[in-house]
């Protein structure tokens, strides 16, 4: 019974989301994930761009850190063209423009802020 109890008690905090740590997404996660991703890049392109559709999510992380921290690695789509770029969108929505994304792709890095 004791085996069991321990058991289940480190399955209860590897699949919990620790402060600090970082967590690979799946499932419903990543469906949050990819909801945060479209979100930014409507809200950016509605304003000074960049103009980018999601193409599909290659992998993506979550951090809890002041905010959510998710690292992207994506298919953007820019016109006809298609990009593999890295994401990284640093979620504070309690702040003014308290969404930072961070845009690496092979032509270059861009940052923007936008509001929640």
């Amino acid at each position: 019974m004791k085996i069991i109890f321990v058991f289940g008690l480190a399955l209860t905090f590897v699949s919990a989301d620790i402060v600090g740590g970082i967590t690979e997404l799946s499932g419903d996660d990543l469906k949050e994930a990819e909801v945060t991703l479209n979100k930014s890049l409507s809200k950016l392109a509605s304003g000074d761009g960049p103009n980018y559709k999601l193409g599909k999510i290659i992998k993506a992380t979550r951090q809890i850190v002041a905010g959510n921290k998710y690292v992207y690695d994506v298919e953007l789509v820019e016109g006809s063209k298609t990009k593999v770029c890295n994401v990284v969108i640093v979620s504070q929505p309690w702040l003014e423009n308290g969404i930072e994304v961070t845009f690496n792709c092979p032509d270059g890095k861009v940052v923007k802020r936008h509001s929640a």
